[in-house]
């Protein structure tokens, strides 16, 4: 009986491990106020095709849409989107070697996981082209054992987004959003 309880509880910790919350990473910058007409226009495709990217720049072009944002091809606002889907054992940092800094620290395997965890990112940036000057940038990162990056898109979106057409801050804003989900 105890071995049977000790087996059950066992599964029960081991599929756990899929499931559960699932901690958002965002970081939001308002760099200056937006112009009074908001129309945008998307950045080129890059050269690689990529669905999962499409997806996420149709995407964020209709959440901007439903922000009171006009998608226009002579719009003064450039929108660029970036996403990625990358093992989360693997720190990413960036900057000069006296100046480097941390853009994702590597994640530990959890105890009793079944398999490895990756990182999905995206990166929203709207530029001012008639000032010459970023007017917004927000991310958001998640890790996920089994979710896909396009299970992640909606929260990811939502999430880079937040920040829009808030205060000008002088410095990027951090916080961490929590849900519930396939990890």
């Amino acid at each position: 009986m105890i071995r049977s309880l000790s087996w059950i509880l066992a599964s029960a910790v081991a599929v756990s491990g899929c499931a559960g919350p699932i901690e958002t990473r965002v970081q939001t910058h308002q760099v200056i106020a937006a112009p009074a007409q908001k129309k945008f226009t998307t950045s080129p495709d890059d050269a690689v095709a990529n669905r999962d990217l499409a997806l996420a720049r149709d995407m964020v072009a209709k959440s901007l849409s439903q922000r009171g944002y006009e998608s226009s091809p002579d719009a003064s606002i450039l929108l660029h989107v970036a996403l990625s889907n990358r093992p989360a054992d693997i720190a990413v940092d960036a900057g000069a070697e006296n100046a480097e800094q941390s853009i994702s620290a590597a994640k530990k395997q959890k105890t009793f996981q079944s398999c490895k965890d990756r990182e999905h990112r995206l990166t929203v940036s709207l530029f001012d082209q008639v000032r010459g000057k970023k007017l917004y940038s927000g991310s958001a990162a998640e890790y996920h054992c089994k979710g896909t990056i396009a299970q992640s898109l909606p929260f990811l979106i939502e999430s880079a987004l937040s920040g829009l057409d808030r205060e000008v801050t002088g410095n990027p804003r951090s916080t961490v959003r929590t849900r519930q989900g396939v990890e």
